[in-house]
């Protein structure tokens, strides 16, 4: 299944916990990369619609060069938004990348 392009044009996003490296293996601590060689973490975003309705938290991977610098609480925009089914071990989920994260823009 490819990744599908997810339209973030009606949702505003605020970051709802700490970013957290996404590990390869619990014994060794490694940190996933991506195909660039960039660190993998995760974030969970809490989407908010331009209505009354309520969202779960969606929890978003992002490569990045360093230790994201993201406080919780803020509003943020994701770039780059896709998701995607993923299937291992008998357990399925719908997940979600970015290429980046970055500070929602202020309204005028």
């Amino acid at each position: 299944m490819r990744n599908l392009s997810v339209d973030t044009t009606a949702l505003a996003f605020t970051v709802a916990g700490e970013p957290e490296p996404k590990i390869v293996g619990r014994t060794t601590g490694e940190v996933k990369r991506d195909a660039e060689g960039r660190e993998l973490y995760t974030i969970p975003l809490l989407p908010k619609l331009n209505d009354d309705r309520r969202n779960p938290a969606i929890v978003v991977t992002l490569p990045s060069e360093t230790f994201p610098q993201i406080p919780e609480g803020v509003q943020v925009a994701p770039v780059g938004l896709t998701a995607f089914y993923w299937q291992m071990n008998g357990r399925s989920r719908l997940g979600f990348s970015a290429e980046t994260i970055r500070p929602a823009a202020k309204a005028a």
